[in-house]
C-alpha cells in the first residue's frame, strides 16, 4: 500500500520526468528571476497558491493575449504550471543578453541574403515561463543595420531548454496603440510555441 510519502516522491519523479526539475527546483528557478521579494522557503512550497481566483485569472489572460507574454503582472501568492512571469533583468543581465543575441544572431543567419544585420543595444524587459526548462520573452533594443542603423525594439522568445537553447520567436515589437487583434495576428520574422489556453496557464 502507498504510504502519503511514497505517492509524494512519485509526483516528484512526474515533475522531473515532464519539466527536468523537481518542486524545490522550480520554485528557486522562478524566485531568483521574479521581481518579488523571495519569502522564506516553507512559504515558497507550503503557502503559494497553485491556482488562480477568478480575477486574478481574467486579468492575467488579458495582459498574456494582448501582449502576447511579453508584458505580465506579477500575481503575489500564486506560483502555477506555465505561469508567466516578470523577471529580474539585473539579477543576471548577461544570461538575458545572451538569449537576446541567441535570437540576433538566428535573425541575421536567416535574412543574410537579404543584407539585414541587427547589432544587440540593451535588454528592456524580460518575462519567464516553466516550459520544459524556461521559456523566456524578452524585449530589447537592437540596431538595425539594414535600415541605417536606426534603433528599434524587438522581442524574442526564446527556449532555454534540458539541453540546448533555441530562438522560437522573434519580431519587431508592435506598436503600443495597436489594436488588439488576437494574440496570434501580428507580423513575426518566425514564430513556434507561442502562448494558448494550455501553455500559459489561462
Amino acid at each position: 500500500m502507498e504510504t502519503d510519502e511514497d505517492m509524494g516522491t512519485d509526483d516528484e519523479m512526474g515533475l522531473v520526468e515532464l519539466f527536468g526539475y523537481d518542486k524545490l527546483e522550480r520554485e528557486l528557478i522562478l524566485r531568483q528571476n521574479n521581481f518579488s521579494s523571495p519569502s522564506p522557503l516553507y512559504d515558497a512550497l507550503n503557502d503559494d497558491r497553485d491556482e488562480m481566483t477568478p480575477e486574478e485569472a481574467y486579468s492575467y489572460s488579458e495582459q498574456v493575449l494582448k501582449s502576447d507574454g511579453f508584458d505580465v503582472s506579477d500575481i503575489p501568492g500564486v506560483n502555477c504550471f506555465h505561469q508567466i512571469q516578470p523577471c529580474n533583468i539585473d539579477y543576471d543581465y548577461d544570461m538575458y543578453k545572451r538569449y537576446s543575441q541567441l535570437a540576433i544572431d538566428e535573425y541575421n543567419r536567416r535574412f543574410k541574403d537579404d543584407n539585414a544585420e541587427l547589432e544587440f543595444v540593451k535588454i528592456l524587459k524580460a518575462m519567464g515561463q516553466a516550459a520544459r526548462g524556461i521559456r523566456y520573452y524578452i524585449t530589447f533594443m537592437a540596431k538595425d543595420l539594414g535600415d541605417g542603423g536606426e534603433i528599434k525594439t524587438y522581442q524574442a522568445v526564446v527556449l532555454d531548454g534540458l539541453d540546448y537553447e533555441t530562438a522560437d520567436s522573434f519580431r519587431l515589437k508592435p506598436p503600443e496603440d495597436e489594436p488588439d487583434s488576437g494574440s496570434h495576428g501580428r507580423q513575426w520574422f518566425w514564430k513556434k510555441n507561442l502562448c494558448n489556453d494550455e501553455t500559459c496557464c489561462i
